[in-house]
């Protein structure tokens, strides 16, 4: 679930127009850095901060770290998923970006959580803002990748267009009326963020939405791509990986606090879906923390 980004010493970790023809089921997964996907063509899913978005062309995500994301793209020969995506330190890229007052201020609103939106129909810049991706790649190939210059002008032109579609009118987001039917999935979403921490049963938040479990799951899959199951294990292990990282609480008392009362139990979920157990997984925070301490 918790993917590391390995920079190897650049500025950006950079995969232009990725290109799938099969199955892309996706998972849910964090960063510990920024992340931001444009897509090309494609159809289905990207669940982010409790909400459901369509995948079609011109639509720009922007995730921030350590923010639980999934991605569910219906693909086949005829449909593909074409994107681009790259990952980098908010941190470094904030310093470049501090003479421009106004992208500034939605950058850093963005990376920090203090903007609301976080996924972009960019449909109207779309030939615009693929020469801009198109020129950065041409400036990797060209050895020039890893210049700054290049690197900020290319992430200052499509904050440019973020804000214009922002504010280039008061009609609503183009999915809006289309979202209406994903009310369900929604309120699921809203109810687990607020209850994932507790003990409960999946006829709980059926109860609570007045449907049935059944139809509750199937309508969950087909607007998520991914389970009830998973989306509230999802949010659990995330909650417990920052509890391990921020606490020397036992992991006892972190399964109990994010809804998991059982220790062998929770144990058993954490080393499924991280692929380490807790301990080891505290342990190995801890010694990252101290080699970038090491290193300064």
């Amino acid at each position: 679930m918790f993917e590391a980004v390995v920079f190897g010493g650049g500025k950006l970790f950079w995969d232009y127009r990725l290109h799938n023809t099969d199955h892309y089921k996706g998972y849910y997964h964090w960063h510990q850095c920024c992340e931001i996907i444009y897509v090309y063509e494609g159809a289905g899913r990207v669940v982010l901060g409790g909400e459901t978005f369509p995948i079609r062309p011109g639509m720009l995500f922007f995730f921030r770290p350590y923010q639980l994301h999934h991605v569910y793209a219906n693909v086949s020969p005829e449909q593909p998923y074409t994107r681009t995506i790259f990952h980098f330190d908010p941190q470094y890229i904030d310093v470049q970006l501090r003479s421009f007052t106004k992208r500034h201020a939605l950058f850093a609103a963005l990376w920090r959580g203090q903007n609301k939106i976080q996924a972009y129909d960019l449909a109207e810049f779309k030939t615009v803002i693929e020469h801009n991706l198109e020129d950065y790649q041409r400036s990797r190939k060209a050895g020039k990748g890893e210049d700054i210059e290049e690197i900020t002008m290319m992430i200052l032109r499509l904050l440019d267009y973020m804000i214009r579609s922002s504010t280039s009118g008061l009609k609503a987001p183009a999915w809006a009326n289309e979202r209406k039917s994903v009310g369900y999935a929604q309120e699921a979403m809203q109810w687990i963020d607020e209850h994932y921490q507790e003990s409960f049963h999946l006829n709980d938040l059926a109860d609570a939405l007045h449907i049935s479990k059944f139809y509750l799951s199937k309508l969950f899959h087909e607007e998520t791509g991914s389970t009830l199951k998973e989306y509230i294990t999802a949010k659990r292990m995330r909650h417990a990986c920052r509890l391990l990282e921020t606490t020397t609480k036992p992991v006892e008392w972190i399964g109990n606090e994010v809804g998991v009362p059982n220790a062998s139990y929770f144990v058993q979920v954490f080393k499924q879906e991280v692929g380490t157990t807790p301990l080891k997984y505290r342990t190995g925070f801890l010694q990252s923390i101290k080699g970038k301490g090491d290193n300064r």
